[in-house]
């Protein structure tokens, strides 16, 4: 699916906003909502406006140069050793322009002859970098056992590195997102435009999440999203798909009209719609296509597929993948620990 995010002016009062957050955080914390906090934040300034992590600053493009993991010294999950793994590199170069991401990533000297796919992060990777016993995945940070400040609680661990249209087709054929195959020297390169700037920091700015249930998701009539148990069963939605949509109830009330193309005023139920972005309306059939959160990414990982097949938008298990690379936004920021 295709999603113009027409949500670029919300960048004023940054600094005020910032304050209103710190301030207001105990109070939201202990009410359980986050919706509570943004409906402050709605209130002095009209719009939903929190920076969610350090911006990337610069004219780009932005480099990124990937990290090995210990499993790429090694062969584990039957997948084939690495040319030269003490050589091996991958970088990944971002260029963003008119909302729109251009990704390029190369990789040298890893597995030969090898699937490889990279997944967008967004709970903080555990530093310095350690596997739990058994595991062929880095450990996420243990201080962040619910995601990162203001994280989605339906939101997954970790999405696809893909445009919001692409055409995931559960695994039968390669994902539609950064996916490439290494030759027998262990090199490989793809480049594809996102359809969304990557490298945004807000909930209407960023990569796109995907559901942590997949199709189920807790709608309650308080703006911004949701944190905190669902406080009923009759507000969960579902929808036929994995990323995690917007509702025009995650939205001020004082907002919808112009930021939800299907809001009807008139009619108490239409908070439970999906928003549709007016952007995308089609000015013949009125049909539009649906916001989704967005969140600031933490990093990426690359994953090594040695069963030679993908997974589609859910990137599997322990067994049929190895994390090989790690690809750190702090970099991006000077704020890596």
């Amino acid at each position: 699916m295709t999603l113009m995010n027409a949500s670029r002016a919300r960048v004023g009062a940054a600094a005020v906003l910032v304050a209103l957050v710190i301030l207001a955080a105990p109070a939201a914390a202990s009410a359980g909502l986050l919706g509570g906090l943004l409906g402050v934040v709605g209130g002095v300034v009209g719009a939903v406006v929190d920076v969610l992590a350090p911006p990337v600053v610069g004219p780009g493009p932005f480099v990124i140069h990937f990290e090995a993991t210990p499993n790429l010294f090694s062969a584990p999950n039957g997948t084939q050793p690495a040319v030269r793994p003490y050589y091996a590199s991958g970088t990944m170069t971002l260029s963003v322009s008119n909302g729109q991401t251009d990704v390029q990533f190369s990789v040298r000297s890893a597995r030969p002859n090898t699937i490889y796919t990279i997944w967008t992060v967004f709970y903080p990777l555990a530093w310095p970098m350690y596997f739990p016993t058994g595991s062929i995945r880095p450990a996420l940070d243990p201080n962040f056992p619910l995601g990162p400040p203001g994280f989605l609680t339906e939101g997954g661990v970790v999405a696809p590195t893909a445009s919001l249209h692409s055409q995931f087709t559960n695994g039968m054929g390669i994902d539609p997102g950064v996916a490439l195959v290494t030759d027998s020297y262990g090199n490989g390169y793809v480049r594809l435009t996102l359809d969304y700037n990557i490298l945004g920091n807000t909930y209407d700015d960023g990569p796109p999440l995907g559901n942590k249930s997949i199709v189920s998701q807790c709608v309650v009539d308080s703006p911004g999203p949701q944190s905190g148990p669902c406080p009923s069963a009759s507000a969960i939605q579902r929808v036929t798909t994995t990323w995690l949509r917007k509702y025009i109830a995650q939205v001020p009330a004082a907002n919808r009209a112009s930021v939800c193309a299907n809001y009807n005023a008139s009619d108490p139920t239409s908070i439970f719609w999906q928003c549709i972005d007016p952007a995308t309306v089609n000015s013949q059939t009125g049909n539009g296509l649906p916001r989704v959160w967005r969140f600031p990414f933490d990093h990426f990982r690359l994953a090594a597929h040695p069963d030679g097949l993908t997974h589609g938008f859910i990137g599997g298990n322990e067994d049929e993948h190895v994390i090989d690379m790690v690809g750190r936004r702090c970099h991006l920021t000077n704020t890596c620990p």
